[in-house]
């Protein structure tokens, strides 16, 4: 056997490899951008069970020099006296923790056990989950808006539903999101797509419920959060639940703090966009796909009856993309929109991760920003493997 066979053949083998361990790169992408900071792929998820403070308390003590960094660098520096003090913000945090005890007790045993395992105080912990209530006030270089995606088993071709979504966020904190299986015996357990403090950003449940978002309504004068839940912490009560239904039910009581655009898709395809502001919550349905970037509902676009709702440009180019490829969005399809830089979704540095989660399968896929290198990873509940 010449060299050049043996070669061919150790590489067939290690790609085999790499994709039985759900590791696999993608044509068309060359790997890290020039100047981008080098960032490793995702690793396996970490799986964090037991009672929710157990939970938390292991997930805190596993994240413990990641959540005292987020804080620091991603709170305090940029949020700290612009215009509130460490005294107000505090006493912001426990207002809004007031709130996520009475409408998701289950997070609120989380974020004590989080506190514990840390080292921070409960309201630095619920600080990091106000991230984007505080972000509102400041104006940050380099993090805009994601986009997000569902398609119905009738736009994939396949019989399959998914959700996804490009994460837009602070090129400084690219690579320090992971994948963790959030075990829980109480309800649907999670994978979740999150940063050290943040342990849900996105993700999909046992049962099939996947949940993606933008920020909404950024770049205004004069906006003030309410106390009420953050917007990290209802997205994850969200995916907590059994249902699409009881995810809309615990949305409509009304009690979140921000902003959001939030998309979100079930196992048999159903859609649903949820829409909040310190002034209300919207929900609207939508039929074989739905895409946002920035809010989308006639009601928070403030779009009369009979006029069409003017979306953000991206959102209208990708709903462009998937009107052109109906009845073949299938996983890669989505994955390439997102990866490939010719088709205009993602935004360069900005775009830090991507993630697309199959809610028909219950399986994850998650990669690095174009610029970081593309490696998308799989990843399953453990005790479907």
């Amino acid at each position: 056997m010449s060299q050049s066979t043996v070669c061919r053949t150790c590489a067939a083998a290690l790609m085999a490899a790499f994709v039985a361990l759900g590791i696999y790169g993608s044509q068309g992408v060359t790997g890290q951008e020039s100047g981008a900071p080098k960032v490793e792929a995702f690793g396996p998820a970490q799986v964090i069970s037991g009672k929710p403070r157990e939970r938390g308390l292991a997930y805190g003590k596993l994240h413990c020099d990641g959540i005292g960094r987020v804080l620091d660098q991603e709170i305090y520096r940029p949020f700290l006296g612009k215009p509130a003090s460490k005294k107000e913000m505090h006493q912001y945090a426990a207002a809004c923790a007031e709130v996520i005890r009475e409408v998701c007790p289950v997070i609120a045993q989380e974020i004590e056990g989080i506190a514990q395992g840390s080292g921070i105080s409960p309201e630095e912990v619920v600080l990091i989950s106000l991230h984007e209530e505080l972000f509102h006030r400041v104006a940050l270089p380099g993090a805009g808006h994601c986009t997000a995606v569902a398609v119905g088993p009738a736009e994939s071709g396949n019989g399959h539903a998914y959700v996804g979504q490009t994460w837009d966020w602070m090129e400084t904190v690219a690579g320090w999101a992971s994948v963790v299986e959030w075990r829980r015996d109480e309800g649907p357990s999670v994978l979740a797509y999150g940063f050290p403090g943040m342990w849900a950003g996105a993700g999909v449940n046992s049962s099939g419920l996947a949940l993606c978002w933008t920020s909404a309504d950024l770049g205004k004068k004069s906006q003030s959060p309410r106390v009420g839940v953050p917007s990290y912490a209802l997205l994850t009560h969200l995916l907590y639940q059994d249902d699409l239904e009881s995810a809309v039910r615990e949305a409509e009581r009304n009690k979140h703090a921000g902003w959001f655009t939030f998309v979100l898709g079930d196992a048999k395809g159903n859609l649903v966009n949820i829409e909040g502001s310190p002034k209300g919550i919207v929900v609207e349905r939508a039929k074989d796909r739905l895409a946002r970037v920035d809010y989308g509902s006639r009601q928070m676009t403030g779009t009369p009856e009979g006029q069409k709702v003017k979306l953000h440009a991206r959102c209208e180019k990708m709903y462009d993309h998937l009107r052109g490829t109906s009845g073949k969005n299938d996983l890669r399809r989505l994955q390439e929109y997102f990866e490939l830089p010719k088709w205009g979704i993602s935004g360069g540095k900005g775009t830090i991760d991507m993630m697309v989660f199959d809610t028909t399968d219950k399986v994850a896929y998650a990669s690095r920003g174009p610029s970081y290198g593309v490696t998308w990873r799989e990843f399953r509940f453990t005790k479907d493997k």
